[in-house]
């Protein structure tokens, strides 16, 4: 059976009910991944995980939840089995991206540099969100910075080569430098 590669796509975080279905917090702004039936991996780590068929999902409406049913399991003690659990869905189903639009194992490790000086200054580690995406860089003398994905401050994204670019404004890259501005 070829390797396949998982993407993460959300994490269960409770029991639903009686009947076996989980809440699941999701890590992908793909509803489909949560909604749409087909085979995903559950566990603790990728290792550990086990394959189970989404059977349906839904939205709980004012919530960033989504009310899963996977085949098998069938009542509440299974469903408690998995909370804590991470869900993973075959990375050869992601769907298509637009224009400018990347996918965060993509990015990760990638190099960064400088655009005024082309110094190479760390690598992208996490993405965090907090109303724009935020790359989470760690830099070559191990501090972390966060710099917020948008076109202005991060103009060249190069996944071929491995490469991004930060136009830094005084203070992103180091704090004290926005003092001095």
């Amino acid at each position: 059976m070829p390797m396949q590669q998982w993407l993460e796509i959300g994490k269960v975080v409770a029991a639903q009910g009686l009947r076996g279905e989980v809440r699941v917090q999701p890590a992908t702004d793909f509803a489909e991944r949560l909604t749409r039936p087909g085979v995903r991996l559950v566990g603790r780590s990728l290792d550990d995980g086990r394959v189970l068929r989404l059977q349906s999902g839904r939205a709980i409406p004012g919530k960033e939840l989504f009310v899963c049913r996977f085949e098998g399991i069938e009542e509440r003690n299974a469903a408690e089995n998995l909370v804590g659990s991470t869900l993973w869905s075959d990375a050869a189903e992601r769907p298509v991206l637009a224009a400018g639009e990347f996918w965060l194992p993509d990015l990760m490790g990638a190099r960064v540099f400088r655009q005024d000086t082309g110094e190479a200054i760390g690598e992208v580690s996490d993405m965090t969100r907090a109303g724009n995406d935020l790359l989470v860089i760690r830099l070559s003398g191990g501090q972390t910075v966060m710099v917020p994905f948008v076109h202005a401050l991060v103009p060249v994204v190069d996944l071929e080569a491995g490469r991004i670019e930060v136009a830094p404004i005084p203070g992103l890259l180091d704090p004290a430098e926005a003092d001095e501005a």
